[in-house]
């Protein structure tokens, strides 16, 4: 398994090349570029709007997927749409030498740099205006430019690895190609063999390709980087639903095992939180060990936010008195570091765990880390605003409303704080924190006699 390219990466710098190239026109421009840098952006499930296709979901796109979103665009050439340009670009890489010479001429989809630039002129050469180039800098520059290098990396087994891979990926496509372009004769692996006068039967093609057109086998050919936006996406859905491991999520990671590739280090976070979810507190508690241990050689600042997830833990298995110590540690570690993220997320948990266990808080109140419960609000309120963690100003700013209402102050600071933490909940999409809103309105409404 490579470390990033793929065959469908392949598809996606010939997809980029023909932008290039500048036969793609403004009309078509905007959604190829879309198409593009979604399919190389991390998967994102809060999108409250996601597309219509089903790639966005997916750790690879497929050829049916380009098809998809390419059949409908209009290129520039009279009588061929951007996909007719893509599958001829993908099929003029008919051999392993092919696609040698295809990513040794990928940097010129680049701006030249400054020192080229300079030697261009001294060299009296003109600057080429004749197609589009890419900026270094940007989603499409990084992707050619890690795509070029990854390959210049590969070793010549994982190079013909991967050109296998791709002849297979392709190879769904070539009674459209052929059926496009019926002059030029293009064998459906290799033209190496076609110019030997072989075909894929023979005895050299079955020891170089094997059985590939016969193989109805759907295997996936998936990079390192893919896994790990995989991993990412569903550790996400995981920390936002609160749900455990999907049975297809299982399936797939039980096939990467089983093929033997390298597993990031996520997937023992994944493990922790699938036996967190079910209540297997043995699994939960060594899986997070077994993540961070292999994770802290490379993050000298994960220590803290072990000992968060270690206190979390513990508290949901009743374990509070451990809970408190790790925390304790995370807030001491996270302010020598000014990890301010993961201080604010800890001392607003001690806050509500003090408020739902307040016998199991005395040693934390004796030291004075979190003063009083003005000023422990106070505190959390002015580092949410200075960071910009709007959720944890929202719910800071609902428990001082909480609080007030509780001590007999003011209502119109009560209705203040709830009416500020409303416009946060709105003007930054926090629809979960919504219910907890909805339900002090009511305790608000009540307490004022409008029921």
């Amino acid at each position: 398994m490579s470390r990033y390219l793929t065959p469908s990466k392949i598809a996606l710098l010939c997809l980029a090349s023909i932008y290039t190239e500048g036969v793609v026109p403004n009309s078509s421009a905007i959604h190829v570029l879309s198409f593009l840098v979604a399919c190389l952006s991390p998967l994102d499930g809060s999108n409250p709007n996601p597309p219509s296709g089903n790639w966005e979901k997916q750790s690879s796109v497929s050829t049916t997927d380009l098809e998809e979103a390419l059949s409908t665009q209009t290129s520039s050439i009279p009588g061929r749409s951007i996909w007719d340009l893509f599958l001829r670009k993908i099929w003029s890489i008919n051999s392993c030498d092919a696609l040698e010479a295809f990513f040794s001429d990928v940097p010129g989809m680049l701006v030249k740099t400054r020192e080229e630039q300079i030697r261009d002129r001294d060299n009296g050469l003109a600057p080429d205006s004749s197609c589009i180039r890419l900026s270094r800098c940007s989603p499409l520059g990084a992707f050619v430019r890690r795509a070029q290098l990854e390959f210049t990396r590969l070793q010549f087994y994982d190079s013909v690895k991967l050109w296998k891979g791709f002849v297979k990926y392709r190879l769904p496509t070539y009674r459209a190609w052929a059926r496009r372009n019926p002059q030029e004769e293009q064998a459906t692996v290799d033209i190496n063999l076609l110019e030997l006068g072989l075909d894929t039967r023979s005895h050299l093609a079955q020891v170089v390709y094997g059985n590939i057109e016969d193989d109805l086998e759907d295997e996936q050919y998936l990079s390192t980087k893919d896994i790990e936006r995989l991993l990412e996406f569903q550790i996400g859905e995981m920390q936002k639903l609160g749900g455990r491991v999907p049975d297809g999520m299982k399936m797939k990671l039980e096939q990467i095992i089983v093929s033997g590739a390298t597993l990031p280090n996520l997937v023992h976070y994944l493990r922790f939180l699938d036996a967190w979810r079910a209540g297997d507190y043995p699994s939960s508690f060594n899986n997070l060990h077994r993540y961070f241990d292999y994770t802290m050689h490379r993050r000298d600042r994960a220590y803290q936010y072990a000992l968060l997830n270690l206190a979390i833990l513990q508290a949901d298995f009743g374990c509070y008195s451990e809970a408190v110590s790790a925390m304790q540690e995370a807030v001491s570690i996270a302010r020598e570091l000014y990890d301010l993220n993961c201080l604010n997320f800890c001392m607003s948990w001690l806050y509500h765990f003090g408020k739902a266990f307040p016998e199991h808080m005395k040693d934390v109140q004796n030291t004075g880390m979190l003063g009083n419960e003005k000023e422990g609000l106070a505190f959390l309120k002015a580092k949410a605003k200075d960071t910009e963690m709007w959720s944890l100003l929202s719910t800071t700013l609902l428990s001082e409303a909480r609080l007030e209402l509780q001590n007999g102050d003011s209502l119109a600071s009560t209705i203040e704080n709830i009416v500020r933490a409303s416009h946060i909940n709105i003007t930054r999409n926090l629809a979960n924190l919504m219910g907890p809103l909805l339900l002090l309105q009511g305790v608000l409404y009540s307490r004022i006699g409008m029921i």
